[in-house]
């Protein structure tokens, strides 16, 4: 029996982003036993992965005693492999006291004045860890790293033969395609486009006012259903748009809230195009499913999102500010141009 075990205790879509790893060493190791240290916010999501053998939930908030007894039970057993993926100190800690064969870790880069640091230090990465890859911080980046190829290299020292282009371990449930199916035959038109609404639509200049004449355009002009999602949403501008279908009743635009991220998914997966202001979930689970996602962003955070796009969907950038903001006219303009450049 092999034992690997994974550190991400950061968000959803850094977990998904390391899936294809997962699913390589499960095909490749028949004995393999995956075990995954991650946050409570993302535990019930990852214990439903049948690829994955055991979680251990870390909380930051935890008292030094919780860590302690945590730490004693990741490092109670012995490891072919560990990958410390995430950069947080009690990752870092574990590593060093954990019994495992070979070491991988993601190093993470910064500069303070004009000297380049690491966390973990450089003493710390030339003993503890077998091979790494280095990360440059938001801040310093001024090229795209692209993380997903960075965290490949370290899978593929297993010789996993992995590469960009390989699609990312998504757990189906065969309950859930069948509910979906029958909401889909009820509700949703063949092709329809999804907006995913959420807090970084509010910066937009003229969102509470403009959003539903906006839809409703884009409705007419692509012929398409609108779909829109989102999640315990109580922003003014999500308000005015309920109330302006209401009071319309277009039944052209429709609402769905608070989806598990199962039924999320599917919705992703069936639709036409998927939009967003850069939803993590939405824009990595697409690198499972192939989805066509429209990502609308700050033109300076251009860098930084690029170096966890996946390479295997249909990913557009539109920018939302650039110096100054852009106003949802024009946004909705270069959704539009993008869709019939694509038809």
């Amino acid at each position: 029996m092999k034992n690997f075990i994974f550190f991400r205790t950061d968000r959803l879509g850094d977990f998904i982003i390391t899936t294809s790893i997962i699913k390589a060493i499960k095909n490749k190791y028949k004995d393999a036993r995956i075990s995954v240290v991650c946050s409570k916010i993302n535990s019930d999501f990852i214990k439903k992965y049948r690829i994955i053998d055991k979680i251990y939930v870390y909380n930051k908030n935890f008292s030094i005693f919780e860590k302690f007894f945590l730490l004693s039970k990741i490092i109670s057993k012995n490891y072919y492999a560990s990958f410390a993926f995430d950069g947080k100190s009690f990752s870092n800690y574990c590593n060093i006291f954990i019994n495992s064969k070979y070491k991988l870790g993601l190093v993470y880069r910064y500069k303070i004045f004009n000297f380049w640091l690491s966390k973990p230090n450089f003493l710390y990465n030339k003993f503890y860890f077998n091979k790494f890859e280095t990360f440059t911080s938001k801040k310093n980046l001024v090229k795209i790293e692209h993380l997903p190829q960075k965290l490949i290299n370290l899978g593929n020292f297993f010789d996993l033969k992995l590469n960009t282009l390989e699609k990312y371990y998504f757990e189906n449930d065969l309950k859930i395609n069948n509910k979906f199916t029958l909401f889909k035959k009820k509700f949703l038109k063949k092709n329809y486009i999804l907006f995913h609404l959420d807090e970084k639509w509010i910066d937009i200049k003229s969102i509470e006012n403009e959003l539903f004449a906006n839809l409703n355009i884009l409705q007419k002009k692509t012929k398409k259903q609108i779909v829109i999602t989102s999640y315990k949403n109580k922003f003014p501008y999500f308000y005015n748009l309920k109330k302006n279908i209401q009071e319309n009743k277009n039944s052209q635009i429709k609402i769905i809230e608070n989806t598990n991220l199962y039924l999320f998914e599917k919705l992703i997966k069936n639709s036409y195009y998927s939009i967003s202001c850069h939803s993590g979930f939405l824009v990595q689970i697409a690198g499972s499913n192939s989805a066509k996602i429209i990502d609308i962003i700050n033109k300076n955070d251009y860098l930084w999102y690029s170096c966890w796009k996946p390479k295997n969907t249909f990913h557009k950038f539109i920018y939302k500010s650039y110096k100054n903001k852009i106003s949802l006219n024009n946004i909705f303009k270069e959704i539009l141009k993008i869709i019939k450049n694509n038809e």
